[in-house]
């Protein structure tokens, strides 16, 4: 089923005042799964503007092994320990739960505490010890400056480890549906197709980004080779190294838009383009769009001697060529592609991501 008729189906029941924000993406679909990603996206937002070291009693442990040495001695090492307020299990959680009291009455008790690591383990304290020390002589092997630098450690890391485990489960929750992405502006209520993404847009939206539009269909409609030359070229060259000089030569793929100069290659290639196209967007912006030339696929494996042009069939053959031309026109595809929708991006200014659950 087409992208556009599908959207469209969908926007008849579809609020998207409604969705919820993730890292810049606003989801909207079912009522179940929203509810769930909206108490993730709550309780991530909760967890972040706590201090959460607050929870925890800072120590050092004298018990962390590196892997023995030929000598079989062992490294030694100290380390940060952070260990939730309280002496039984059941004490800490009681205090975890009264500081997080809010959240945990919002969103549920095993929901906001099982977030919360019971220790942290934090950067090394000493540099490594071929022999283990008893507890009460580490604080003669690790300087203010280290420990310094490893409580800071521990502390940009937690609410990152606690914040990439909540992400983590909405991407399982997201990964369960199917989905569609549209881009939105402002009072957008017309939907279009540009380079195969659907755009909700004004009138005045549309007519910005149809010139773009006609662009990238005259593209389509030409293909690569319509615009584009493509050669072996030979003046490939590798850094000499310790065996010769004169370096290693090869043959790669390259494709040049059609025309001589470069001013002969831009001015062809805007005669080749709408002229609509041309006259709104200018004739620089509209041949912007297009990179001059691409370097593609090595051809032939390095050669030690680099050979007169005329010599280099001998050392490729036309399989491999017409395969590393073939790649090179989709790479030029996807660079035309990602520039149109750089520029729709801009003309447009504002414009919201919105990701429809199936």
């Amino acid at each position: 089923m087409d992208k556009i008729p599908r959207i469209a189906e969908a926007l008849r029941t579809l609020d998207l005042d409604a969705g919820v924000t993730v890292e810049g993406r606003t989801f909207v679909g079912p009522p179940e799964p929203l509810s769930r990603l909206r108490d993730l996206e709550g309780l991530a937002s909760g967890l972040a503007s706590r201090d959460l070291f607050a929870l925890y009693e800072r120590g050092i442990a004298s018990d962390g092994v590196f892997d023995a040495d030929i000598n079989e001695s062992g490294r030694y090492f100290a380390y940060l320990r952070y260990e939730l307020k309280g002496i039984t299990p059941e004490e800490r959680e009681e205090k975890l739960a009264v500081a997080l009291e809010d959240l945990v009455s919002q969103y549920g008790k095993d929901a906001v505490l099982s977030r919360i690591p019971s220790v942290i383990k934090g950067r090394q304290v000493t540099e490594a010890l071929t022999l283990r020390p008893e507890s009460d002589d580490f604080p003669s092997y690790y300087s203010k400056a280290r420990m310094s630098y490893a409580e800071k450690m521990a502390i940009d890391e937690l609410p990152k480890a606690v914040l990439a485990g909540i992400r983590a489960d909405q991407e399982r929750l997201l990964d369960s549906f199917g989905w569609t992405t549209l881009r939105a502006q402002e009072g957008g209520a017309e939907l279009a197709d540009i380079c195969g993404d659907a755009y909700l847009l004004t009138p005045e939206g549309l007519g910005a980004v149809d010139p773009y539009r006609m662009v990238w269909e005259a593209f389509l409609s030409g293909q690569p080779d319509a615009f584009y030359d493509f050669e072996v070229r030979t003046d490939g060259e590798y850094p000499a190294d310790v065996d010769e000089a004169l370096g290693r030569f090869y043959a790669y793929v390259r494709a040049e838009l059609k025309g001589q100069a470069s001013d002969d290659k831009r001015s062809r290639l805007a005669a080749s383009l709408p002229p609509d196209a041309v006259e709104a967007l200018g004739a620089e912006a509209a041949t912007a769009l297009f990179k001059e030339g691409i370097d593609g696929d090595q051809v032939t494996a390095s050669l030690t001697i680099r050979p007169e042009a005329e010599d280099y069939p001998s050392y490729f053959n036309a399989k491999r060529v017409e395969a590393g031309k073939e790649r090179l026109r989709k790479q030029i595809a996807i660079n035309v592609q990602a520039a149109v929708l750089e520029a729709v991006e801009r003309s447009l200014g504002g414009i919201r991501k919105y990701v429809i659950l199936d």
